[in-house]
């Protein structure tokens, strides 16, 4: 069983910031509330999973939100492993237009293909730290969560079975 979690509330999620170059920014930072999520975040993983963050070992994007989620989480910095493939998705169309597909359930191709790649080649890490689309992708062409919410909520912890 892989956990795989969206990062946090960032500057690149902050619609205030839609149409600046803080949106969707892989440098942007977590928002102080982000910060709250991702310490709560921490409790979670140790009361439901059993997970010693200051121990365990994660993957993460390579873009500053995921690892400063982890790290706010309570994860030992060279305990992370980046890896590019868990980079968000490039929007390929305009928010307005990306946001009613996933308001009506639909994962966008580019999620499904991104999805795809990784399951090409996992992290062997099995906590994961990623993006939204990312992890949309991922339950689509596994199958799972088809019931929730197409994209998680920020710091939402989804169980899935990763084929390796």
């Amino acid at each position: 069983m892989t956990l795989v979690i969206r990062h946090s509330l960032s500057e690149a999620n902050n619609r205030a910031n839609v149409g600046t170059p803080a949106f969707a920014s892989a440098e942007a930072p977590l928002m102080d509330g982000g910060r709250i999520i991702a310490g709560v975040l921490g409790i979670t993983l140790h009361e439901n999973y059993h997970i010693d963050t200051s121990e365990a070992f994660a993957a993460t994007s390579t873009m500053l939100r995921t690892p400063e989620t982890a790290m706010c989480a309570g994860f030992d910095p060279s305990h992370l492993v980046a890896y590019p493939i868990l980079d968000e998705v490039p929007k390929m169309r305009e928010f307005a237009e990306l946001r009613a597909m996933l308001d009506a359930g639909i994962v966008p191709p580019e999620a499904i293909e991104a999805a795809y790649r990784v399951l090409e080649n996992p992290p062997q890490e099995e906590i994961w730290f990623t993006h939204g689309l990312v992890i949309a992708g991922l339950c689509k062409v596994l199958g799972v969560y088809q019931d929730a919410r197409t994209v998680p909520k920020f710091c939402e912890v989804r169980e899935l079975v990763i084929p390796r």
